[in-house]
């Protein structure tokens, strides 16, 4: 699955490249998180609750920044499993600015296999979009209120 769309944030790309790139403050925007793990400045791991329809659990993902081209772009990969399912997840972030505002043009691509695939796909689309404007609105709630 692909999704892509762009936000804008009222804050400095500074502010917002020092937020998404750091782990300890990227993981305080994932929806229904139970635990996470900082293993460095570019790897962590995280748990959150996840539902599809009837099916419910959690899902484990780690996650590596791949790619960062300070104040530009950014790849975030994780691989992860749940729900009696794997997942593999890649973010693309490009950043600019326009009026002292940060705009981010993101894309997404997920790819799931196993029970989640044949039991609760049509759930998986409506529930990632939900869980992506989730995170949207949390980067932005959470870079504009620290000034």
């Amino acid at each position: 699955m692909h999704f892509e769309d762009k936000f804008e944030i009222n804050a400095s790309l500074d502010k917002v490249w020092s937020f998404i790139t750091d782990p300890r403050e990227f993981v305080k925007v994932i929806p229904d998180l139970q635990r996470q793990e900082i293993i460095d400045e570019r790897r962590f791991s995280i748990e959150f609750k996840m539902g599809l329809g009837m099916i419910k659990g959690t899902v484990k993902m780690n996650m590596e920044f791949k790619e960062l081209r300070p104040k530009a772009y950014i790849k975030l990969v994780g691989k992860g499993s749940g729900l009696q399912s794997t997942a593999d997840l890649s973010i693309m972030l490009n950043l600019s600015t326009s009026d002292g505002k940060t705009l981010v043009n993101w894309s997404a691509d997920l790819n799931v296999a196993g029970t989640v695939m044949s039991v609760g796909s049509r759930f998986i689309e409506p529930t990632t979009k939900s869980k992506v404007i989730e995170i949207v609105q949390g980067i932005k709630r959470e870079v504009e209120k620290a000034g």
